[in-house]
Parts: structure tokens; C-alpha cells; sequence
């Protein structure tokens, strides 16, 4: 059986499927509410009319408010059209390894400030919070940060580990999965196992390297097999973590060439970004199916400028 090729859509067949404000809208709408609109604020779906005064609007009897397909999503008060949404969602996922908030202030004549909040919003809306891997996955640690010689003298001399001012990632691949990638304080089993036993499912086959923080899996009920990076091994049979290695090479990539770039207060919506790519937003999947999946993200979901700058 002939393999499906994945349906793609160039970024003149995106502008023409959204040529107005109101087909952008209507695509929402359809995506979140399939035709029958729902209140986001007490849930109401019967009673729900549109006052002609107020187009994309809707007024609900039960709560008697007023609401858009915006409201409850990271869309919420924002006065970017929702075609200019629609056109940063698919470079957001079209671009391997992601677009710039310069080269999107372009793209869609909006200031680099205004680009850069609006993808923070994208990336906010790539979060998955519930999901298990099982079967096989790989387990791997990279460490994010500028280069040690681009450091002032005082602290290169101060402080020679060429890891302690990076910030430290866990990620996990599922093989022909999903992935996940999170930002740690520190790479030990104290820190480690919460979040792995949080994930993985018991019983699942866990493929590390050698580091000593893995050692113990077998003990809190995974089946544990590791590679020798130190000693030249990194495949063993079935065993190596050439999936993960492959996440980090591809990240790597996208901050140091795209990004340029990125603070560790914001750096796990980045890594949000990426792992929505490879999976959700894989390019095996229809380009509309990939951003239907994002727009669904979007619900639920808020994040305001205060809070965004604000964070620690």
C-alpha cells in the first residue's frame, strides 16, 4: 500500500482561504464551535444570537454577555485580525526550525514588539499539558546557553565547568511519537524521576546514555537499557538515543540560527514550539490539519503582555 503523501499549502493558497477578515473568522468559529456556537463564559449553547450592529460578535441570553470566537483563547483582546493570526500560525509551523519576530514583523506589517508577543502567544497555545509516552522512548539532557569563550574574562576564570551557566533540558522521545522537552534545575534523580514517571507510562523501555542520574530506572519500574556514549558506543542493537539527539541537533539550529537569542524565563515556550512541530505539527501531517491542531491549543489558554514580561 502506496504511503499517504501529506497534503500542503503554499503560502499564496493560505492568503486566498483567509482573503477577508470574515473567512478568517468563519474558520475559527467552524474549528472551535463546528457551527454551533458556544458561550466561553457560562458554556451556553442554545439562545445564542448575533446582533447585525456587531459583526463577529454574540450575545448570550443565559449570562446575558457579550463574546467572541476570541474570548478564552490566547487570541483574547487581541487587535491583530485574525487573517494576520492565520498567516503567523502556518509560517509558525512551516519553517523547520521556526521564524523570527523580525522576519514576521514583515511578513505581516506589524512592529517587531507586536510579531514577537504574538508568537509567544503560538507558542503558549503548543503547550500539551496531559499526554503519556510508553512503548519505547529515549531519555536525554541537553544544556542551552551562549558559548563559554563569549563570556567576560571575570567569569570565565571564575567559574571553568563549561555547563554551570547553561540551563539544563530533560527531553523525552517516544519512537514514532510524540516529545517532550522541559527546562530543569538540575540534572539528577531527584529532579529527573518526577517528571519521567509523570509522562512514561510504567513498564516502558527507557533509553538513556550512560549518565549516572539514570542508573536507577529499573528500580521505580521502567526496563532500562543504555549506551556508552564515553566509551564511542551509541548504537547497541535497538538501543541508542539517536531520537533525542536528533530533537536537540534541529533546537540547536533554531536558536543559535533563527532566534539568535533566548532567555531562560521564556525558553520553555520555545521548547513548546519545536516538540509541537515534530509531532502535532509534523510535516507528515496536512498543513490545514497541522493548524487546525494549534488553533484547538488555543482554547483555554491565556497570556497577557503584563504577564509575559513580568514573569521571573
Amino acid at each position: 500500500m502506496a504511503k499517504r503523501i501529506a497534503q500542503t499549502l503554499s503560502i499564496l493558497e493560505v492568503i486566498e482561504l483567509f482573503a477577508t477578515e470574515a473567512d478568517a473568522v468563519n474558520w475559527f468559529e467552524l474549528v472551535r464551535w463546528n457551527g454551533k456556537p458556544a458561550c466561553p463564559q457560562c458554556g451556553a449553547t442554545e439562545h445564542i444570537s448575533q446582533p447585525k450592529h456587531r459583526p463577529f460578535h454574540y450575545w448570550c441570553k443565559a449570562c446575558r454577555q457579550r463574546f467572541t470566537v476570541r474570548m478564552g483563547t490566547v487570541m483574547e483582546s487581541s487587535r491583530i485580525p485574525l487573517q494576520k493570526w492565520a498567516v503567523a500560525m502556518y509560517y509558525t509551523l512551516t519553517a523547520r526550525k521556526g521564524i523570527s519576530s523580525l522576519q514576521l514583523s514583515k511578513e505581516l506589517k506589524v512592529t517587531q514588539k507586536t510579531a514577537w508577543f504574538l508568537l509567544q502567544r503560538i507558542r503558549e497555545a503548543c503547550e500539551r499539558e496531559h499526554f503519556t509516552l510508553d512503548t519505547v522512548v529515549e531519555v536525554d539532557e541537553v544544556y542551552i546557553g551562549g558559548r563559554r569563550h563569549n563570556k567576560p574574562l571575570a567569569e570565565r576564570t571564575k567559574n571553568r565547568n563549561t555547563r554551570d551557566h547553561k540551563q539544563p533540558v530533560l527531553g523525552i522521545h517516544q519512537r514514532q511519537g510524540p516529545t517532550m522537552a522541559v527546562p530543569i534545575a538540575r540534572v539528577d534523580k531527584t529532579t529527573l524521576y518526577p517528571i519521567i514517571q509523570k509522562h512514561v507510562r510504567p513498564g516502558t523501555v527507557v533509553m538513556t546514555d550512560e549518565a549516572r542520574a539514570y542508573r536507577s530506572l529499573h528500580q521505580i519500574g521502567y526496563r532500562h537499557q543504555a549506551v556508552a556514549h564515553s566509551a564511542g558506543e551509541y548504537v547497541k542493537g535497538q538501543v541508542h538515543t539517536n531520537g533525542i539527539e536528533s530533537v536537540w541537533a534541529v533546537l540547536r539550529r533554531s536558536l543559535l540560527g533563527v532566534y539568535h537569542w533566548v532567555s531562560t524565563k521564556h525558553l520553555s515556550r520555545y521548547l513548546n514550539e519545536a516538540t509541537f512541530r515534530l509531532h502535532e505539527g509534523n510535516c507528515q501531517v496536512d498543513t490545514l490539519d497541522r493548524m487546525v491542531a494549534l488553533s484547538c491549543g488555543m482554547v483555554g489558554k491565556r497570556l497577557t503582555y503584563r504577564r509575559l514580561i513580568g514573569e521571573n
